[in-house]
């Protein structure tokens, strides 16, 4: 009897199931054919994202050895075309090399939008943000006051900022360049003293004092000796 039961309970589901196929066949073929689709689609993008990044990276090396080769003009048209032809990796990273040698030829308000630019673009990584505002901040220490420039790269300086050594750096150029001596040694002072400071760094930091220390007040920090106190 149970046989009985599980032949016509089996004969029962595949009615049910050729009614649902009749209903709902259609939808399920598109269904698959979407997702087939889909992962065609997004293998075949993978693949082309693939080669465009590799066609970046071979024009961007490309343009470097114009660079190397002292074809500066001819870098600065490349890599321009370069970064106009994505938001990410090697063309983010040609528009650093794009305003480098905008600088170098000496237009510095166009190579200080550039940097600016990528500053602000919350697609680059913190670190190469701040490089921007450091690399803008340093073109800036030519023409602008220290207030200027520690507005600019003030935060650049926090003890946790891979690019505080080098902000300090430009701060002491910037205050030497205005004539600021004593303000430039306090910070040449500091990054001699600072264990953490990088060696090359610190040796222009002696080097700088040596030149300053003779033409400050006698009360500055350099040339003032800490006296004992009378017994």
């Amino acid at each position: 009897m149970s046989d009985i039961f599980r032949e016509v309970d089996e004969e029962v589901r595949q009615e049910r199931a050729k009614e649902l196929w009749k209903k709902y066949g259609t939808y399920a073929i598109g269904l698959a054919a979407l997702i087939v689709i889909s992962v065609g689609g997004y293998k075949g993008w993978q693949y082309y994202s693939l080669q465009q990044l590799e066609k970046a990276g071979s024009d961007y090396l490309k343009n470097m050895a114009l660079i190397d080769s002292g074809k500066d003009t001819e870098a600065l048209d490349a890599f321009k075309s370069l970064s106009k032809k994505g938001s990410s990796g090697f063309y983010l990273l040609a528009k650093f090399q794009e305003a480098g040698l905008l600088a170098k030829t000496g237009k510095d308000d166009e190579a200080i939008a550039i940097y600016d630019a990528l500053a602000d673009n919350s697609a680059l990584e913190d670190s190469l943000r701040d490089l921007a505002s450091l690399r803008a901040g340093l073109l800036l220490s030519n023409t602008a006051s220290l207030k200027e420039v520690k507005a600019r790269i003030g935060g650049l300086t926090k003890a946790d900022n891979p690019w505080r050594h080098t902000a300090l750096e430009i701060f002491a150029v910037t205050a030497f360049r205005t004539g600021d001596l004593v303000k430039a040694g306090e910070i040449f002072q500091e990054l001699e003293s600072d264990s953490s400071t990088p060696n090359a760094m610190r040796a222009r930091a002696t080097a700088m004092l040596s030149i300053i220390t003779p033409q400050m007040p006698a009360q500055s920090p350099k040339t003032q000796e800490t006296k004992p106190d009378a017994q």
